[in-house]
């Protein structure tokens, strides 16, 4: 395998070792390259047959780059895709990873992320959780605390407050988007106008300590702003790998987010230096946090 270094993206490996892997792995490169949209979506069974490899190639394919599976990889290409200028004048090539993808990469650092966001609710009467799929592990976690109100964006956030009738559960107005299970649009923008939460618990594909809290689609990032812009407080949890990733379409600044939940994979000088900014981080323990 051709290592990954900070000068190479994961395109730039795969597109590197064209002449270095066998038949059935060229046949998934060149698909891949060709296609990365339809790459980053279809299911397995649609790559395999549209590269015509079998389905287990596909998996040893990803491995071969030294990810744990399809849904690591994916996640890892839609951000070398973003380092990837499409033309010297055009800006990055943003393509979404699939809800699905993200709900399964890095499952316990969210499990310990959700559990040490729990004692801030203590404040919070009336909340916003996004549509995340780290805001979803924690909504599951509500499910035995006492009654709130709750606003969300997300269906998964929905599916996981399912029979909680403690809470009371309000969903704005929106078109749905499928990829994410969310709603969006103007009219979420203009249900929130005139409410106003206590505490918005915010995902994030990105943490830059210049660029803040981003997103991989820019009318979601335009809304989280919206979302935002009804709380008192912000609170994000997002693991540790969104700080290592690049910036994507900015949602806010770091100056508006006023406590990051995230785990102990995240080195502590840098949330030293979040600290020293103003911006309070928990760094939760996923081996000490019981399943």
């Amino acid at each position: 395998m051709t290592p990954l270094t900070p000068t190479r993206s994961l395109m730039e490996t795969i597109s590197a070792e064209q002449g270095n892997i066998s038949t059935a792995f060229k046949r998934i490169s060149r698909y891949l390259l060709q296609a990365p949209a339809d790459f980053m979506h279809k299911s397995i069974q649609e790559i395999a047959a549209a590269a015509q490899v079998s389905e287990p190639t596909v998996l040893r394919y990803s491995r071969h780059f030294g990810y744990k599976g399809i849904p690591e990889f994916r996640i890892a290409l839609a951000m070398s895709l973003v380092n990837r200028a499409k033309a010297p004048a055009e800006g990055p090539l943003f393509v979404e990873p699939n809800l699905a993808d993200k709900a399964v990469v890095n499952r316990d650092l969210k499990h310990a992320i959700g559990k040490a966001a729990l004692p801030l609710l203590e404040q919070d009467r009336a909340i916003i959780l996004d549509s995340g799929s780290t805001t979803a592990i924690f909504a599951r976690q509500l499910r035995a605390v006492a009654g709130r109100t709750i606003l969300t964006t997300g269906l998964n956030v929905v599916e996981a407050l399912w029979g909680a009738t403690q809470h009371t559960l309000m969903l704005p107005a929106g078109t749905l988007r499928v990829e994410s299970k969310s709603l969006s649009g103007r009219m979420v923008e203009t249900t929130l106008q005139n409410m106003r939460f206590d505490t918005g618990y915010f995902g994030a594909d990105s943490i830059d300590p210049d660029a803040g809290l981003s997103t991989f689609n820019e009318a979601e990032a335009h809304q989280g702003a919206a979302m935002m812009g009804a709380c008192t407080r912000v609170v994000v949890l997002a693991d540790s790998s969104k700080f290592t990733s690049p910036a994507l379409h900015r949602i806010c600044v770091l100056d508006r987010i006023h406590t990051i939940v995230t785990d102990t994979g995240l080195p502590l000088d840098i949330a030293n230096a979040l600290s020293a900014r103003g911006t309070r981080v928990i760094r939760a323990d996923p081996a000490s946090t019981p399943a």
